[in-house]
């Protein structure tokens, strides 16, 4: 059973960052936990405007009053959600860590801006940090999703990409319970990378169907393995072959899916910054909120 003592979901209070809080009230009302809506006054963004001259507390006090109001108006038609709100001063990713920790959150939310080129490359995102950071679960809604799909009231399916690592191992469990109490369908998804693809396929050519046939009954056989039985009867295997990311973004359009949950590998950061992941790519794409499961340090 998954323990969620509080869902932490953050924002900068933006009209994209706050697409998240809708979800993640209806996952803590689902989970019957409560919100913590954390927003962090940025300190190099407020620097050029001289409100670091301002006191500390009449600073946070202001941007309170004002979130709250803002706030109410979002979580309003979310009856019934147990929430309350964080102001820090900081930099975001350092404090939504600190805010995490003191909470003893289990699951933390938030959307994510669209940067490209140079300055993602040397810059990075606050989600991207927290990505290969966070010592739990972390759902990242693109902010380029349309409001109605944050805001949704159910989520009818939820789709696991699992490569049979430890790192999978963690998402699936996560997925599961994600499955019951948000009573969705599920999926269960693996892909053979374009190089194995290759490798197959010119190993021997008079042979490949059959080569084929069996490393997909193989991989079918252990998706299947790996489902509790309570959840057999709303779970569907899919074995797909190509480009992770490209794969497994393609397949949730075609099916219709709500979320996606994955493991994230334990690379260093800088080496992630560089090589990328397939959790990173896919949530670069921006079509579905991705839960990114990271095995604790």
């Amino acid at each position: 059973m998954l323990d969620l003592p509080a869902i932490v979901c953050a924002t900068d209070l933006s009209e994209a960052s706050n697409k998240a809080i809708p979800l993640a009230a209806f996952i803590a009302k689902s989970f019957q936990t409560r919100l913590i809506v954390a927003h962090v006054i940025d300190l190099p963004a407020v620097t050029p405007y001289g409100e670091t001259m301002v006191d500390p507390q009449e600073l946070r006090a202001r941007v309170e009053e004002a979130t709250r109001v803002q706030l109410s108006d979002i979580l309003a038609p979310k009856e019934l959600v147990d929430w309350e709100l964080r102001i820090s001063l900081g930099y975001p990713a350092k404090e939504i860590q600190q805010i995490v920790s003191e909470t003893n959150a289990g699951l933390l939310v938030a959307a994510t801006h669209s940067r490209s080129g140079l300055e993602r490359f040397l810059l990075g995102s606050v989600s991207r940090k927290l990505m290969f950071t966070l010592n739990v679960p972390f759902l990242i809604i693109p902010g380029s999703l349309p409001l109605e799909r944050t805001s949704m009231n159910r989520v009818d399916s939820i789709m696991i990409a699992c490569d049979f690592s430890e790192d999978s191992d963690l998402a699936l469990n996560m997925g599961f319970e994600m499955a019951r109490r948000l009573e969705s369908k599920l999926t269960l998804a693996t892909v053979i990378d374009q190089g194995q693809l290759n490798q197959i396929l010119t190993t021997d050519p008079q042979r490949e169907h059959a080569v084929a046939d069996r490393l997909l009954n193989e991989l079918n056989s252990k998706l299947g393995a790996f489902t509790p039985d309570d959840l057999k009867d709303r779970t569907s295997l899919a074995v797909l072959a190509g480009h992770p990311h490209e794969e497994l973004n393609k397949y949730a359009i075609l099916n219709h899916v709500d979320l996606i949950v994955m493991g994230v590998h334990g690379r260093g950061f800088i080496e992630n910054l560089v090589v990328g992941s397939t959790t990173d790519r896919l949530v670069r794409l921006g079509q579905f909120p991705v839960l990114a499961v990271r095995k604790p340090h």
